[in-house]
């Protein structure tokens, strides 16, 4: 079976532990990695790569770092600057420089296009990596803490630390290749994962979680707040989930995905920020992944980006990407509409899982690249999905998307939406068919259910024949020996009629008489009617009379030549000659004294 969407690989010499995608050129990506500080024989690197074509990916330039420091275990794309794109990477200092109290663990790199660019069908390097300066935000560092976590946002970056003494998250600017410290925040516990987002001129907003909560933190032109507790994940049913990865959607709304435990499935949770009036986070969107898996990484883009980080958002389309540990990427859409006054979020669904992206490795970090909207919609677009593992293996996904005008405008008199993308493929939302099906299934079984009792009670004639299923010691009713009256009076019918009889009409009743009597028989017996059973017409069959109104003598003989007849038994008792009339009876009384 062809893969869903193009995809581009290839595997590098080391084990990779950091990805991102260049903000402002989506055919170039970042990766480090490496085998940390010792003599593993595993180098220390950062590797940019380009996507050639959807199925090609190589190599742009790399910078080898030193083996007494550690590797690297996180990284971020940051700003351009004329030719130069900057890096930031997180990398301990070796463990001489801790032991002294020193631990420069952020890095500050650039990509430059390389003077002797690579000619036509050669695999030179094109782009030259160098290391600018080296930085320590974490204070009081020991010999276990080093940087997990990193995110920047435009000018603005944050950093936290991992299996330290004390839990560290520190916000840096980072505009150019000098970083300068902004604060630093002491954390009760370590934090799981952390985003940046810059939410107006000079503006920032700091989110971080870890286990059961969300903390927002602002940053502004002076000094930052503190952390504010808006969301704490709530336990109804037993089940509750971890946070273990968050991305910003917009400066209103953030994407949470959460483990539930024994990894039995992850869920995927979109949250209305704190706005004037409320004070806390609200969730706003949720999805569960159908399988027991457990997430590893998370990421998010937004198809249709505003001009600027500043500038209002439109109607939009999110792309979500969620790593499982099972080597799976599961890939939903969530979509954002405006109205005069308020964001909704809504529809999050599922759009495709890829599985087995990297064999049976583990995914240790996703990314999209920045999609930006062409100003002429001539080809087919694409926004790409990176992921790594640590088996040393990139690839890259391009997930094919299409052109979508909305068709109302804002407002009566206003102009056309501009053109926006979408997906190509479209995400599915909840179908009604499995819970149609359900509850079909769950009427019959009722219907089934109601049958059988009526079976069994002897108020229904058999359809499912439910006595056979049932042990005999379960009642008469059921048993062959003793069928039920109302079986049997159909029974009686049936045999004197030649066939089922149904039901009478209103003011109708039956009767049984004894037809034309054939000749005599040769051995000189007294011949006797056919047993007929027709609707009573006074005029053919008489008057007729119930068996209640038959004397002793006369049921005596009906009974005698309805027993000849084969229509009637002693077991069937007299209550199936109930509702009946019966007619005259040629020889009656003779017949039953001589009897």
């Amino acid at each position: 079976m062809a893969p869903p969407f193009p995809r581009a690989s290839t595997e590098l010499d080391y084990p990779l532990y950091a990805v991102d995608f260049d903000p402002e050129d989506s055919t170039r990506l970042v990766v480090g990695g490496g085998g940390g500080a010792g003599r593993s024989g595993v180098g220390n690197k950062i590797t940019v790569l380009e996507t050639a074509s959807q199925q090609e990916l190589r190599v742009a330039g790399e910078i080898d770092l030193s083996r007494d420091e550690d590797s690297v275990m996180s990284l971020a794309v940051g700003s351009h600057k004329g030719k130069t794109t900057y890096i930031y990477a997180g990398v301990n200092s070796s463990h001489d420089s801790i032991t002294k109290g020193k631990n420069e663990h952020l890095r500050t790199l650039a990509i430059e296009q390389s003077k002797s660019r690579a000619s036509v069908g050669t695999k030179t390097p094109d782009a030259n990596i160098s290391e600018l300066s080296r930085a320590a935000l974490f204070a009081n560092p020991d010999a276990d803490m080093y940087q997990r976590l990193l995110r920047v946002a435009g000018p603005m970056g944050a950093a936290a630390t991992a299996m330290g003494r004390e839990h560290q998250l520190a916000v840096f600017e980072a505009s150019d290749a000098s970083i300068k410290l902004r604060g630093i925040l002491d954390l009760p516990k370590e934090a799981e994962d952390l985003d940046i987002m810059q939410t107006g001129d000079n503006e920032f907003q700091v989110a971080f979680c870890y286990k059961y909560e969300l903390y927002l933190v602002k940053v502004g032109a002076g000094e930052s707040g503190g952390p504010e507790l808006v969301y704490t994940m709530p336990d109804d049913h037993g089940e509750r989930p971890v946070f273990r990865s968050i991305r910003y959607l917009s400066p209103n709304f953030i994407m949470a995905a959460a483990n539930l435990p024994k990894r039995s499935g992850v869920v995927l949770q979109g949250f209305r920020l704190p706005y004037a009036g409320h004070e806390k986070a609200r969730l706003a969107v949720n999805a569960r992944i159908p399988r027991k898996i457990s997430a590893t990484a998370l990421a998010v883009a937004n198809l249709s980006p505003p001009a600027s980080p500043t500038a209002p958002l439109g109607e939009t389309q999110f792309i979500i990407a969620v790593a499982g540990h099972d080597s799976s990427l599961s890939l939903y859409t969530a979509e954002l509409t405006t109205g005069a006054s308020i964001e909704l979020l809504a529809k999050l669904w599922p759009l495709h899982t890829l599985k087995d992206v990297h064999g049976n490795d583990n995914i240790t970090g996703v990314a999209f690249s920045t999609f930006v909207t062409p100003k002429t919609h001539i080809r087919q677009q694409f926004i790409k999905l990176a992921s790594i593992s640590l088996q040393k293996t990139v690839a890259v996904h391009s997930i094919p998307l299409r052109k979508h005008i909305d068709k109302a405008p804002r407002s009566k008199k206003g102009p056309p939406r501009p053109t926006r993308y979408v997906t190509a493929t479209k995400a599915r939302g909840p179908s009604s068919r499995p819970i149609a099906i359900t509850l079909a299934i769950f009427v019959l079984l009722i219907a089934m259910a109601g049958q059988t009792v009526l079976e069994l009670t002897g108020h229904q004639r058999p359809i499912l024949h439910a006595a056979k299923f049932f042990p005999s010691w379960h009642g008469t009713l059921r048993t062959p020996d003793h069928p039920p009256a109302a079986f049997l009076a159909d029974e009686f019918l049936a045999k004197l009629a030649g066939r089922d009889v149904g039901k009478t009409e209103a003011g109708e009743t039956l009767v049984v008489y004894e037809g034309d009597v054939p000749p005599a028989t040769a051995d000189g017996g007294e011949p006797a009617g056919k047993l007929q059973l027709d609707v009573h017409e006074p005029s053919v069959h008489g008057p007729g009379k119930s068996w209640e109104e038959l004397g002793e003598e006369q049921k005596e003989a009906w009974k005698a030549r309805l027993k000849e007849a084969g229509a009637w038994t002693q077991g069937m008792g007299e209550s199936v000659f109930k509702g009946i009339l019966f007619g005259e009876l040629a020889g009656a009384v003779g017949r039953a004294v001589g009897g």
